[in-house]
Formats: structure tokens, C-alpha cells, sequence
């Protein structure tokens, strides 16, 4: 190919991929619909056909923020031990299942939520739905899982902060930020709090903040908001709404 050819073609090239890049692609909108059930329990869906499948996530309105005063990293640590069973679902069984029906599951924790979300086939969702719902309110603790699970999450800290300088410098600056707020203690926790934190603890923050009336359940993917409404009341409807803590922020 002689040099002008492949300078031409070079020119035709750019030219095409200028004028791909300045045309304007119109932003897909997706529309959500919000119900709330008698129980509390709010209700996103939001419908996409795209692709077979559905992402299910609960988010709980508690945080690092709501840690009580001496218990930093507490609800962090829930977060951990929401997958160590209830009577229907052992240890370990909950992210078994959704990987035995080619879904995956994950958790994170924020100041201000925790949130648990599944990925699975559409037909699935019923699966993933009943799994949530029945943690819940129906977690089981107890020494022989908590205690092993805080030598996880203190070593989780190790990893993520005290080997890391800038998490480090992070962490120090928040807590000079929020001195006297609850923004003040890092998410994980501080190392010689999370040492004392026991099962009666992650018990008293679990009912604490756990119930229908203190979450959102927010299904994207393809389904309709009738089929979605239709598992929520099955699965969540008989979960009784309890009393939640006023949450402490700033004003």
C-alpha cells in the first residue's frame, strides 16, 4: 500500500471516528417505580429487558455512623456476619446457593447504609428474594462464628489500612473533620474497639436496625414492578416492622 493510500485511509479513519465521537448519543433512561409495603419495606423497581437477568439489592438505612459509642466497626461487622446463617440457612449455605444458580453476591458497608446485593438469572429472583428476607430477621449467632469472623475483619484492617500510608493519612483526617460527629470513627473501626466487639453486640445492633421499615429492596433488570411486588409480599409482607433508633447525623 503506497504512503498516500495509507495516509488517506489514516485521514478517513480519524475523520469517521471525530465525527462518531462529537455526535450526540442520547442518555437511556431508565423509569423506577417506588411502592411501600404495610410493613415499611420500600420497593424500587426498575425494568430493563436488555439482558435475562436481575440485580437485587437491600439497602439498610444504618451505617458506620450509627456505631455506637465504643463499638466503632460494628456494623461493619454485621455485615460480615449476615452470612453466617439462619435455621433454615447454615453458614455459608446463602452465597452457596446463589453460585450453584450461576449468580454471584457481594456486601458493602458505608457511613450511612449497608447494602447486599445478587446478580442471577430473571427466574431466580424468587430465590434470592426468600434468601434475603429470611436474614432479615432471622440471623443466628452465636460464639463459634462471631469470634473467628472478628480475626477476619481485624485482619481486613490490617490489609486495607495499617499497611497502607495514604489510608492512614485518610483516616486520621476524618477523624480531625468530624472530631465531635459521628462521621469521626472509620467505617472498619478502630483496631482496639473492634478487639471487644462480641456477639451480644452484633446481636443488639442487628435488631436495633434490621427490620422492613428501616430498608429499601431495589430490583433492576428484566422484570416487571407486578412481579416484583408480587415476591416482596410473599417473602417480606409477614415480616413485622419494629421500632428503629433516631439516626444522629449533622444538621
Amino acid at each position: 500500500m503506497s504512503t498516500f493510500s495509507r495516509n488517506s485511509l489514516f485521514g478517513a479513519g480519524f475523520l469517521l471516528f471525530a465525527a462518531i465521537a462529537a455526535s450526540p448519543v442520547a442518555a437511556q433512561r431508565f423509569e423506577a417505580e417506588t411502592v411501600t409495603l404495610p410493613n415499611g419495606l420500600q420497593i424500587v423497581t426498575v425494568p430493563n429487558h436488555r439482558v435475562a437477568a436481575i440485580t437485587q439489592m437491600v439497602w439498610y438505612k444504618t451505617g458506620a455512623a450509627d456505631d455506637p459509642r465504643g463499638k466503632s466497626g460494628i456494623a461493619h461487622f454485621l455485615e460480615h456476619l449476615m452470612f453466617k446463617g439462619t435455621h433454615a440457612t447454615p453458614p455459608g449455605a446463602f452465597s452457596a446457593q446463589i453460585a450453584q444458580n450461576g449468580g454471584r453476591d457481594n456486601a458493602f458497608t458505608t457511613e450511612d447504609y449497608t447494602v447486599f446485593h445478587e446478580t442471577v438469572a430473571k427466574d431466580r429472583l424468587d430465590l434470592v428474594m426468600g434468601l434475603e428476607a429470611d436474614r432479615m430477621t432471622g440471623l443466628v449467632l452465636d460464639d463459634s462464628v462471631v469470634l473467628p469472623e472478628r480475626d477476619v475483619i481485624l485482619e481486613e484492617r490490617r490489609m486495607r489500612i495499617d499497611n497502607d500510608p495514604s489510608a492512614l493519612l485518610t483516616e486520621q483526617l476524618m477523624a480531625g473533620l468530624f472530631l465531635n460527629a459521628s462521621y469521626h470513627n472509620p467505617t472498619i473501626g478502630w483496631e482496639h474497639e473492634m478487639r471487644g466487639l462480641g456477639t451480644a453486640d452484633a446481636l443488639a445492633f442487628y435488631r436495633d436496625w434490621y427490620a422492613p421499615n428501616n430498608a429499601v429492596l431495589i430490583v433492576a433488570g428484566d422484570v416487571e414492578p407486578a412481579e416484583v411486588r408480587t415476591l416482596a409480599e410473599h417473602h417480606f409482607g409477614p415480616l413485622a416492622a419494629r421500632p428503629v433508633p433516631q439516626r444522629l447525623r449533622l444538621d
